[in-house]
C-alpha cells in the first residue's frame, strides 16, 4: 500500500512538473481604454505567464532602463513611472509610459500607457506609433518568458541535482548494507565453527569430569579402608 501511495504521489508530481514545465510561446497583446493617472486613456495589456506581479515590477523596470528613461517605482502608488524613454520604433523623440501591473492566475497582466507628449498612443489615431509600441511590448513579453522558463531551468535542475545526490546516498547505503551482511555471513560461518568446536569441547569436559569424579570415589574408598 504504502509502495502504491508513493508512486501515486511521484506520478502527481512528475504530471504537474509537466504541466508547468510548457512555456509561453503565443505573446497577444488587447488594445484597452481605462483610467490610470493621467484620466482615462488607451493602453496595451499584455499577459506573462509564470511571472509574479513583484517580477513582473522588476522586469518593466529593467525594460525601461533599457530605453535610457527614469524608472519612478512608489509603492501607494499602482503605476509605475518610465520617464522620457527612447523607443526609435515608437516616437523619435522620448517618450513617457506608465505601466500598471494586474495579478492574474499563474501570472500577472501588464498594460502599458504611452505618452507621445500631450497625447496617448492608440491604434485608431497613431497607427504605426501603436504597432511600434505593440511590437516592443511582445518582445519584452518574449524575453520576460525567457527569464521564467531560464528560471524554471535552474530550479528544475537543482531537484535533478537532489535526487541524484539521494540516488548516491542510496547506492552507498546498499554497498553499506552488503559490506555487513558479507561481515554476518562471516560471523555466523566462524559462530558455526565455533559451536562445532564448542560441542567437541563439552564432550571433553564432561568425560574429564566423569573421570575426575571417579578419581575422588577411588579417594574416597581409600580413606574409608584407614577408619
Amino acid at each position: 500500500m504504502k509502495k502504491i501511495l508513493k508512486l501515486s504521489v511521484f506520478t502527481a508530481v512528475l504530471a504537474l512538473s509537466f504541466a508547468t514545465a510548457k512555456a509561453q510561446s503565443q505573446f497577444t497583446t488587447n488594445e484597452v481604454r481605462q483610467f490610470m493617472s493621467k484620466g482615462e486613456q488607451n493602453g496595451i495589456e499584455i499577459i506573462l505567464n509564470g511571472t509574479k506581479p513583484e517580477d513582473a515590477k522588476d522586469a518593466v523596470e529593467k525594460w525601461g532602463k533599457k530605453m535610457k528613461a527614469k524608472i519612478v517605482r512608489d509603492k501607494k502608488n499602482p503605476e509605475i513611472f518610465i520617464d522620457n524613454a527612447q523607443m526609435p520604433t515608437v516616437s523619435a523623440n522620448v517618450i513617457d509610459m506608465y505601466a500598471i501591473i494586474t495579478p492574474i492566475d499563474n501570472g500577472s497582466k501588464v498594460t502599458i500607457f504611452s505618452d507621445l507628449g500631450g497625447a496617448f498612443v492608440s491604434s485608431a489615431a497613431y497607427g504605426s506609433q501603436y504597432a511600434g509600441l505593440e511590437a516592443s511590448i511582445k518582445k519584452f513579453a518574449k524575453d520576460q518568458a525567457v527569464v521564467v522558463v531560464e528560471d524554471q531551468q535552474k530550479s528544475e535542475e537543482k531537484i535533478l541535482k537532489t535526487l541524484n545526490g539521494d540516488l548516491k546516498d542510496l547506492v552507498k547505503d546498499k554497498e553499506g548494507y552488503l559490506k555487513d551482511i558479507e561481515k554476518a555471513k562471516a560471523l555466523i560461518k566462524q559462530r558455526e565453527a565455533d559451536i562445532t568446536k564448542n560441542d567437541a569441547d563439552q564432550t571433553a569436559k564432561q568425560q574429564q569430569i566423569s573421570l575426575q569424579q571417579q578419581i575422588i570415589e577411588t579417594v574416597k574408598t581409600k580413606r574409608a579402608t584407614l577408619n
